[in-house]
């Protein structure tokens, strides 16, 4: 499988620190099923609707629609308080053990679940703080934050599951997150510090086993999903998401900690400064996101891990020259203008990307397999 550099704008650079936007005033939850009455009070924690939990106090405001996912949908409007009440049961942590990680990582995330699932040992352990998409920081600034509490439960993973093998993997530009783990991660002898080359597509899976030659049985974790095995054993409550914006139409980029269901607007109004008047907003990434059709409706739900705002560029599409570079830079050999196996394409987005006739190859891609 190929890997390729991308060309990053050095001019977009992140800023150090993570920025917190904890306190919006309306939160906006899809309402598949509404369990409480308009004005009534709403505790942290307590369930709103069929599927949904508030990650605030405060008051069941209304209900209007917003955009998730770039679909309308009906939402439940909370107006927070501010006061984080809750009446829940304060949970005291568990045993890190197999049976409470097969119990906690269940109740988190089904996907999560799957890892461990009929597993009492791995051969090796990666936990990777690699973000694929271009200017996209998440999974490094968790480690950044979370440090000491991800390299605990690594330790203790890898002592539960008697791993041979436990690779912490870095990029190897990301300097300040590597000397914070130098110090650190002496103190934890069995995990190895290993930094990779900046190439995509290495925060996925595959990608990164055949970087490092890894074939036998492994866990495979991002920081993200590390930590939230963490939160869960730790019986945190998990009403905060992560997330990265940048792009070359901001005065500063920033890595930013919000409250699930979160407004793109109110973000926007509080913390960023557009640059331009003619500018795109794209969702998750400039490779393999999308674009944002409403940006005053948009919810940041925890599907949402990037936004991108960039300045508008119109580049005209030209006729196809058949100069062939999609088919070598696709990881998979593909050829998306004859059509060959394009149902093992991976949305990667580099044939789009390295096209000099500016035709948006992903797009004709999906639009093939759709027929």
């Amino acid at each position: 499988m190929k890997l390729v550099s991308l060309k990053n704008d050095p001019n977009i650079k992140i800023e150090n620190n993570i920025t917190y936007y904890l306190n919006p005033d309306f939160l906006y939850l899809p309402s598949k099923g509404i369990l409480v009455k308009q004005n009534s009070l709403v505790y942290k924690g307590m369930p709103v609707t069929k599927t949904l939990s508030s990650p605030v106090s405060g008051l069941a405001f209304g209900i209007k629609k917003a955009l998730f996912q770039n679909s309308w949908q009906v939402c439940l409007v909370i107006e927070n308080d501010f006061r984080e009440l809750s009446k829940k049961n304060k949970m005291h942590p568990v045993k890190t053990n197999i049976p409470n990680i097969l119990k906690c990582s269940e109740e988190a995330d089904q996907y999560l679940y799957s890892k461990f699932k009929n597993q009492t040992k791995f051969t090796n352990i990666i936990i990777s703080a690699i973000d694929d998409e271009p200017y996209v920081y998440n999974n490094i600034f968790i480690l950044k934050e979370n440090i000491n509490e991800l390299l605990e439960i690594f330790d203790e993973l890898s002592f539960i599951y008697k791993s041979d093998n436990n690779y912490l993997v870095v990029k190897n530009i990301d300097t300040a997150i590597i000397n914070d783990c130098l110090n650190i991660i002496g103190t934890y002898p069995n995990i190895k510090l290993t930094l990779v080359n900046d190439e995509y597509l290495l925060g996925r899976e595959d990608f990164l086993k055949e970087k490092l030659n890894i074939k036998s049985n492994t866990l495979y974790l991002t920081t993200n999903e590390l930590l939230a095995l963490y939160n869960s054993l730790h019986r945190k409550d998990s009403t905060t998401i992560l997330i990265t914006i940048s792009g070359n139409a901001l005065a500063k980029n920033i890595v930013i900690r919000i409250k699930k269901y979160t407004l793109l607007k109110d973000i926007i109004a509080k913390y960023l400064n557009i640059t331009c008047s003619d500018y795109v907003v794209i969702a998750n990434g400039l490779m393999q996101g999308f674009l944002v059709k409403d940006v005053s409706n948009f919810v940041i739900d925890p599907s949402i891990f990037a936004i991108n705002i960039m300045q508008a560029i119109k580049n005209e599409e030209d006729a196809c020259i058949n100069c062939g570079m999609c088919e070598q830079i696709c990881p998979k050999g593909l050829d998306p203008l004859n059509n060959k196996d394009l149902k093992y394409c991976l949305d990667c987005g580099l044939c789009t990307y390295i096209c000099p006739c500016n035709i948006n190859l992903r797009k004709y891609i999906k639009e093939k397999k759709n027929d």
